[in-house]
């Protein structure tokens, strides 16, 4: 059989000759390894298959990698923009407390619906963008939206309904921004 030029086979003839068949372009006349065939082709066949994998393989790789990168990077500026969201929100919170301390106080009707106009405005506008006050009182205690400062017994009463509130507690898509600080009914067993 005739073998390759620049053959970068390593099989050696072996016929007890000892010919120089692997070297030539054809085999000699006597030689017995007559069914030697080079093999190189297959070789590169294999190699260049092999290399075609790696590519292709790496090609995946780095695609799976950049497409876990673009999900995080999304999910991080998701959450960092959140963050800045609920950090302003935060702010606001006491300011919005004073209302309630300043409905006490005020006498006249006309300068008290105005304060309620005032605070039932900036509650809407936070309402807008995702804040929620949390449903406390007559509700039954949440350990996941209430904080209980103290509990009073009162027989007329269920058992863990929230009596009173002493500070409102804000959601801000559904995530807790503060909590509710309550009163709860506890009767004895």
């Amino acid at each position: 059989m005739k073998k390759e030029k620049n053959c970068e086979c390593k099989d050696e003839c072996t016929c007890e000759k000892n010919c120089t068949c692997q070297q030539d372009e054809k085999h000699e006349e006597n030689c017995e390894c007559k069914k030697h065939e080079c093999k190189c082709h297959e070789h590169k066949e294999k190699e260049s298959e092999s290399k075609q994998d790696e590519y292709l393989a790496l090609a995946q790789r780095l695609q799976a990698e950049f497409e876990n990168y673009r999900k995080r990077t999304f999910f991080e500026l998701k959450k960092a923009k959140e963050d800045g969201q609920i950090s302003v929100i935060e702010t606001f919170l006491p300011c919005i407390d004073t209302f309630k301390v300043a409905e006490k106080s005020i006498t006249d009707p006309k300068v008290l619906e105005g304060v309620e106009m005032i605070k039932n405005n900036i509650l809407e506008a936070l309402k807008k963008i995702g804040v929620e006050k949390i449903d406390a009182v007559g509700q039954k205690y949440d350990p996941n939206l209430h904080s209980a400062l103290a509990v009073a017994k009162v027989e007329d009463k269920e058992n863990d309904i929230i009596l009173e509130e002493y500070q409102a507690g804000y959601k801000f898509n559904d995530r807790v921004i503060r909590y509710s600080k309550v009163i709860v009914n506890k009767k004895e067993d």
